[in-house]
């Protein structure tokens, strides 16, 4: 079985004293997700992550906490260059990030829409359970009480 490796975000600002994240909607699936893409050959998972993020919101500006690693691991028929159909284990690494600036030039090649939403409403609108499990994660770290002491920039 082929395995294929993506990174990406969980990207967070605080708006109103509470917590928003911000999520793209893909053209390729027409759902509402984390920004992500494949890693390029040679490239660190932060890195990649840092890469799609900018080239699917436009930020830059980005502080990766500390100790939020999550992999979602799941199988995906595949369509190889020979046109024959393949079983792929996509794992997908999601970081948590802290959005230094707004961005939103995004790529409409691949992303639609992307818009900031508070948690109930990224709850309602993830369309894969794991999905919503790791954005619950982020937010329960957030209003924690992670202070800047244990948060830091890569």
């Amino acid at each position: 079985m082929l395995k294929e490796f993506s990174c990406g975000a969980v990207i967070y600002k605080i708006q109103n004293n509470s917590p928003v994240f911000l999520l793209v909607m893909s053209k390729r699936s027409g759902g509402w997700c984390f920004p992500k893409g494949h890693i390029e050959n040679g490239e660190s998972e932060i890195d990649t992550a840092k890469r799609e993020i900018f080239e699917e919101t436009g930020i830059k500006k980005l502080k990766f906490i500390e100790n939020f690693r999550q992999e979602d691991i799941y199988i995906i028929n595949g369509i190889l260059s020979s046109n024959r159909c393949e079983r792929v284990e996509k794992h997908s690494i999601y970081f948590l990030a802290l959005a230094l600036e707004d961005g939103m030039d995004f790529d409409r090649n691949e992303i639609s829409e992307l818009k900031w939403f508070n948690i109930i409403q990224a709850q309602n609108l993830l369309f894969f359970a794991r999905q919503k499990k790791i954005i619950n994660m982020a937010y329960k770290l957030i209003i924690g009480g992670q202070d800047e002491q244990s948060a830091f920039k890569r």
